[in-house]
């Protein structure tokens, strides 16, 4: 039976069994119980988010001149994915490229070259980090603690999200849902839960969710607190044209790539 069948079907079978009053009360308590799961989710996960801060080298060109080359200190979030800590996050918030050709007129080149990237800590301290690899159609890039700083990432200050590997999501428009983020520089970096709701699921050409009220480069969860994928950019024509979420499956599929490319 189709499920936009059964749902009246049990709406009406709930009413029967419990009358109006009961089944405020069944939803109500449901509701409880999935706010209270996302409140353990940032007790318990909110520092597998960190700020990653990247320098830039920017060479710019066009019609034929050459510009000086700039530096831009850009932020943005990631999420870590492994005790080795290696970090997601969305490619926008560390390439200012197409932010640079919206501006220009006419075409143009742009080169960067990232020569300092970190890891920002809740205490306050930095890890330096290496950039490793980008995808730019999914809007991803991959950084990961330098050599040297290894061992720093089993530090109690950071930890990786829990993934599920045998869990495959079935998340239908209209779910609700909640992802972690961190407040900025001048709230104190403040972790936080940011609540919202799937509008669409795309299955072609490939998979991913359209999801309402989120920040690119953070992980996203389910009612039952169940991390589902990561925010980031949709592009068209090379440039960002929405939000949507890249399923945690092919996130981690994409990181073992860099691991085994980068060790």
């Amino acid at each position: 039976m189709d499920t936009l069948m059964k749902q009246p079907i049990i709406l009406s079978l709930l009413f029967s069994l419990f009358g109006p009053v009961g089944l405020i009360q069944i939803f109500a308590e449901t509701n409880q119980s999935t706010v209270t799961i996302w409140r353990n989710l940032l007790q318990q996960q909110s520092d597998s988010v960190v700020w990653i801060s990247a320098t830039v080298r920017i060479e710019l060109s066009s019609g034929g001149r050459s510009f000086p080359p700039s530096e831009r200190k850009l932020e943005t979030l990631g999420t870590v994915l492994g005790k080795d800590g290696l970090i997601v996050l969305s490619l926008n918030g560390i390439d200012p490229t197409h932010s640079i050709l919206a501006q220009m007129r006419g075409n143009g080149n742009v080169n960067v070259n990232y020569t300092e990237v970190l890891i920002l800590r809740p205490d306050g301290t930095e890890i330096a980090a290496d950039f490793l690899l980008k995808d730019e159609d999914l809007d991803l890039a991959f950084v990961r603690p330098s050599n040297k700083e290894q061992g720093v990432v089993h530090s109690p200050a950071f930890r990786d999200i829990e993934y599920d590997f045998s869990y495959s999501p079935d998340i239908q428009p209209l779910d609700e849902v909640v992802s972690l983020g961190k407040l900025g520089r001048n709230l104190f970096r403040k972790s936080t839960l940011q609540r919202g709701w799937v509008n669409a699921v795309i299955r072609k050409p490939r998979d991913y969710y359209v999801v309402e009220n989120v920040t690119p480069g953070t992980p996203v969860f389910d009612h039952l607190g169940r991390w589902i994928g990561i925010s980031a950019f949709r592009k068209e024509g090379g440039k960002p044209s929405g939000v949507i979420t890249v399923p945690a499956k092919d996130v981690m599929e994409i990181a073992q790539q860099v691991r085994e490319r980068t060790n």
